[in-house]
């Protein structure tokens, strides 16, 4: 996997019109969280983090688009004529998928005419999956680029009513729920021979995926501290680490304030002391920024290669974790490509 870098990212945030104003703003521990021109069913106007220069009267996957289409041009404008593998998921699902893949199919292939393209209703964790697939076809030389993004927005009233009845919807009164949201975010896999012929460098280095499933969901009572599939997702994404002695001081996850979830993460976190190492960094952007669905892992990709490219990690290698409410998680193990350089210079 080491000749194979993470080489343009792209996103659009809350808090952000590209991956370095989201980084940086993240970084300085900025909130997004504002009134929304959404209703409960109270009339009281609802808290969640959303972009502010979308039309808010637009819904659904026209939503979707003119959340991806900036973020993906920032990552994948640079590819042209390149063959290329796109793969787009969404929140698992969705009601709309159809309609938005179709959508943004047509998005990509106005950006990229010879793109091969796959919409993935699979949410949260689809990275689990997608990842290893893509990181396949660039070692075997079946694509030159792979680009792998998520789109997610609960602005919809529909999905603020399911949220409420569902007693998920973040209130004062109500802590233990979810922060609505909405993000996209993409990153670009290139083999380095081919980076460098398109100009461009590796910022970062994927050493490590994994999956699994948790029996605990929201519709179900079963004990979420069991933690069986997430723990099982990063031990499989750690075994890179804890074979060369390496650790992570850095953690993103996608915490909301859901009890649940926390449960379940302080269970896994245990468990992969092996891998980790203090002082422990973690950080959970939906905190601060709203729920980040199918767009959590591909947003922590650019938000980790976003800070070794400007120099304010905290540390050279990043775990990412997120998981959807079917039950699948995914962790992701990334290293800063400076690094190696670093390493390098040393020897």
């Amino acid at each position: 996997m080491s000749a194979v870098g993470v080489v343009k990212v792209g996103a659009r945030t809350p808090i952000g019109l590209d991956s370095r104003q989201t980084g940086f703003l993240l970084r300085a521990g900025f909130p997004a969280m504002a009134e929304a021109p959404l209703a409960d069913s109270a009339g009281e106007a609802i808290t969640m983090g959303f972009v502010p220069t979308i039309d808010p009267r637009i819904v659904g996957p026209e939503r979707l688009v003119l959340l991806a289409r900036p973020a993906f041009e920032e990552a994948a404008l640079p590819l042209g004529d390149t063959k290329t593998l796109v793969y787009f998921t969404l929140d698992e699902g969705y009601d709309e998928a159809r309609a938005a893949a179709w959508e943004l199919s047509t998005l990509v292939r106005r950006a990229l005419p010879a793109a091969t393209v796959e919409v993935v209703p699979r949410g949260e964790a689809a990275l689990g999956a997608l990842l290893p697939a893509a990181l396949r076809a660039l070692e075997s030389r079946e694509t030159d680029a792979v680009v792998l993004g998520g789109v997610h927005s609960d602005y919809d009233v529909a999905t603020i009513r399911a949220l409420e009845e569902s007693g998920r919807l973040f209130s004062p009164d109500n802590l233990d729920a979810r922060i609505p949201g909405e993000a996209a975010a993409f990153f670009v896999l290139m083999r380095d021979p081919d980076a460098r012929r398109r100009g461009l460098s590796p910022l970062a280095r994927v050493l490590g995926v994994g999956s699994g499933r948790e029996r605990a969901r929201p519709d179900n009572d079963a004990p979420a501290y069991e933690a069986f599939g997430l723990t099982a997702a990063v031990q499989q994404a750690a075994v890179p680490l804890v074979r060369t002695g390496a650790k992570a001081g850095w953690m993103l996850t996608d915490m909301t304030g859901e009890m649940r979830r926390l449960d379940e993460w302080q269970a896994a976190f245990v468990r992969a002391q092996d891998a980790l190492e203090s002082p422990y960094f973690i950080d959970s952007p939906a905190q601060r920024i709203g729920y980040l669905g199918a767009a959590a892992i591909p947003l922590f990709v650019v938000v980790a290669a976003t800070a070794w490219e400007h120099g304010y990690a905290p540390s050279p290698v990043v775990m990412a974790i997120a998981g959807s409410d079917g039950g699948e998680r995914a962790a992701v193990v990334l290293a800063s490509a400076k690094r190696e350089v670093r390493q390098e210079a040393r020897a």
